[in-house]
């Protein structure tokens, strides 16, 4: 069966002399993997489609009982060049990306987080804010979009509004990404969070995606940030999945670009 569809390439790499296999999230079928026959040739076809964090119409024949894909055409849907151009937003644009490849099973239909992900790479593109900020309320969302979403805001024992300034520190319930009241927090098992890590997720989750990036985080809260999300998807999905982003972008992509040769 021969579709099209609209897709963020998650992943590339080298298959044989001239060819590619890319990992897609698409708006359709959920993550696919798809081979690209001359992919690899100085003049191909498909262009800069298939690199990581493009957004892009993709046409493949879809086999019935195979998870390997054979790609025909692809062409770029939304430009999304500034990602390329600053290394900040584009290991931002790839954790973004590994969060998706490894917190998905294969063609699981979810076009909500297919929409969250466009969205997020489209103002990680545009934004003059932080890429950082951006990525956190990535990670709020994508809970949200995978079935287990963090609420930041209310007790799950009493259901009162919780305060950052309640406590100096707070146990965050990893079942439900809720804070325990200090009057409930007593033996409670969770993680142990800081008032201002509190503080900073209360403000990612009252704020629009769009304006995340104009949430001013320190590096410390961040770095924080980044470790309850990474145990709370691991409670939830069994596996740990923190952003490798650099790592990962080294894995799909030449980056830095190589210097052009300009020998004769």
């Amino acid at each position: 069966m021969i579709v099209t569809t609209e897709a963020i390439v998650l992943k590339s790499v080298k298959y044989r002399e001239t060819s590619k296999l890319v990992s897609l999230y698409t708006a359709d079928f959920g993550r696919c993997s798809v081979i690209a026959n001359g992919a690899r040739r100085a003049k191909n076809k498909f262009g800069s489609s298939l690199e990581p964090t493009s957004c892009s119409s993709v046409t493949f024949y879809k086999s019935a009982n195979k998870d390997l894909h054979t790609l025909s055409a692809a062409e770029t849907a939304l430009p999304l060049r500034n990602i390329m151009e600053s290394f900040d937003r584009l290991t931002t644009g790839m954790a973004m990306l590994e969060l998706v490849y490894t917190s998905q099973l294969d063609e699981e239909h979810n076009p909500g987080l297919y929409m969250l992900l466009k969205e997020s790479l489209r103002i990680l593109n545009d934004t003059t804010g932080s890429p950082q900020s951006l990525l956190a309320s990535f990670q709020l969302h994508l809970a949200a979009e995978t079935g287990f979403a963090v609420n930041p805001l209310h007790c799950p024992e009493s259901g009162e509004d919780i305060q950052p300034d309640q406590a100096p520190e707070f146990v965050i319930s990893l079942a439900d990404g809720a804070p325990f009241s200090p009057a409930f927090s007593v033996n409670r098992t969770g993680l142990r969070i800081e008032a201002d890590v509190l503080a900073a997720l209360q403000q990612l989750y009252t704020t629009p995606i769009d304006d995340a990036p104009e949430v001013d985080i320190s590096d410390k809260v961040l770095l924080q940030l980044r470790d309850f999300f990474g145990r709370y998807f691991e409670y939830h999905l069994g596996k740990r999945i923190g952003t490798r982003s650099v790592k990962f972008l080294h894995e799909t992509h030449d980056y830095p670009p190589k210097p052009p040769n300009f020998s004769v």
